[in-house]
């Protein structure tokens, strides 16, 4: 009996300290960047501000995802996208959760 109340014991206290990190993917988009982005800039030009897109398919690559996804330990659950639609290399529309705030 005394082995099993150990046995117990020693599950629980193992159990209890197990750590999960928080698990963060995709583009860190941070508003003061996105700010800067505006119709008519250049694919490069967009690289430079936001830097490579997390999902660019070579099927469509006139549209570039930048998504964002955090999963903290507690609390609520974060995420963001912005798509942006290019035509001639040039930034034709942009679609998502967060876009250009307007000054």
């Amino acid at each position: 009996m005394k082995k099993l109340f150990c046995l117990t014991l020693l599950i629980a206290f193992t159990t209890a300290c197990v750590y999960t990190p928080a698990i963060q993917q995709g583009n860190i988009l941070q508003q003061e960047e996105v700010n800067k982005i505006e119709p008519g800039m250049t694919k490069a030009q967009i690289a430079f501000i936001l830097g490579k897109p997390a999902l660019n398919t070579n099927l469509e690559s006139n549209t570039w995802y930048y998504l964002y996804y955090l999963n903290p330990t507690s609390g609520k659950s974060t995420s963001k996208r912005l798509i942006l639609h290019f035509v001639e290399d040039k930034l034709a529309r942009m679609e998502g959760t967060i876009k250009p705030e307007k000054e």
